[in-house]
């Protein structure tokens, strides 16, 4: 089963973030904007709007491994059937 949880892209847990690259001897970090959250289906930067995690199954879900953050469009288009969880997670 498909979890898909709303979150707000100004949450904690978007900020930080690091992109790391890594070749046979050398590693790149590029640091990622707390201002940029992108939705993993059509690509636009869904902040400082919700969100939602989606979780390919219910063990991902519990330990808060998700799949990957989308827009309210693109979960309705490519995840329609997931178990939508109603409150909002987040800070603001």
């Amino acid at each position: 089963m498909v979890y898909a949880k709303k979150v707000l892209t100004t949450d904690s847990r978007f900020k930080g973030r690091a992109v790391t690259i890594l070749a046979a001897d050398d590693a790149s970090v590029i640091p990622v904007p707390d201002s940029v959250v992108l939705c993993n289906g059509c690509n636009k930067n869904i902040y400082p709007n919700a969100g939602y995690l989606v979780y390919l199954d219910k063990e991902e879900f519990e330990a808060d491994l998700p799949y990957d953050i989308y827009c309210e469009s693109c979960r309705k288009l490519y995840f329609p059937k997931a178990t939508l969880l109603v409150q909002v997670y987040g800070e603001n």
